[in-house]
């Protein structure tokens, strides 16, 4: 199960669950008893790993014979945090703890799903498509970081796509064909982008959905998201981003990416439309 440094209300809430725990002075293995849970799901829950649900959070209140209010209020808090890249960048050690936070995340996860509307996802761009992107007028450099931000990002970026050819990983991805069409970046960079995609045709680890324009796409598609193990969702917005931990958010975005992926071409059909992409930016 992932975790991220920065969610301060969930562990907020970890440390709460804890405290009341303690409070009665038993031991976890004797409070889970009482629950009739396993101890490894309370340890879980005290330590932030897993976002527990409502009745779980009354249950444990119950257990320790206390009103659950103030569990339920930390709880509502920690369901959605949202974090500014300025603050994150402020508060996580600038652009390299956030990626640290981001390659933990993916070093903790097992199953990681990303859609992505509009430009080519993190996990398969090269570094010259991730540099002209960052550099863009809504990148980092808007946000506080520097020249030597943006080259670190970027390295830590191509580091982290070693997941893909470990084994135990699974990674699907799945774009919609503006993503192809869309210049972003310089027609190089493109196209070397373009030729990128191609030769991951085959990874096992992988799977590259491309929902084609001709397919009624069945999410509207304002913002790109991932999924962690089905445990935790980040949603990217141009200034920020949103983490949704409530096993109800994590579900219905699991279930878009379904659809999403569904409605998507993937082999040889989205290597066909790869191609399509990479004649029409020649002839431009």
């Amino acid at each position: 199960m992932p975790q991220v440094t920065h969610q301060r209300a969930r562990m907020e809430l970890a440390r709460a669950m804890r405290a009341m725990r303690e409070s009665t002075g038993l031991p976890g293995t004797r409070f889970a008893d009482r629950l009739g849970w396993p101890q490894s799901r309370l340890s879980k829950l005290e330590t932030g790993r897993q976002f527990p649900s409502e009745d779980d959070v009354r249950a444990w209140a119950q257990a320790a014979s206390v009103d659950p209010a103030e569990l339920l209020a930390l709880r509502e808090r920690a369901r959605e945090e949202y974090g500014t890249w300025r603050e994150q960048y402020r508060i996580g050690k600038g652009a390299a703890g956030k990626q640290a936070d981001i390659g933990q995340l993916e070093a903790d996860s097992s199953l990681i799903v990303k859609f992505q509307p509009v430009m080519i996802p993190s996990q398969v761009q090269t570094a010259q498509y991730a540099r002209e992107l960052l550099r863009s007028p809504s990148g980092p450099l808007s946000w506080g970081a520097t020249d030597a931000d943006v080259e670190g990002i970027v390295g830590a970026r191509m580091h982290r796509q070693q997941i893909l050819y470990e084994p135990g990983k699974t990674i699907r991805v799945v774009i919609l064909e503006a993503a192809l069409q869309t210049r972003l970046t310089s027609r190089e960079a493109m196209t070397g982008q373009l030729d990128r995609m191609l030769s991951l045709e085959g990874l096992p680890s992988l799977s590259l959905g491309i929902v084609p324009f001709r397919v009624l796409v069945p999410v509207y598609p304002l913002s790109g998201f991932v999924v962690f193990d089905d445990q935790l969702v980040v949603v990217e917005t141009v200034n920020g981003e949103h983490q949704l931990s409530d096993p109800d958010d994590v579900k219905r975005y699991g279930e878009w990416f379904g659809a999403l992926d569904a409605a998507a071409v993937h082999g040889r059909e989205a290597t066909e439309l790869i191609r399509g992409a990479l004649a029409a930016l020649a002839a431009a």
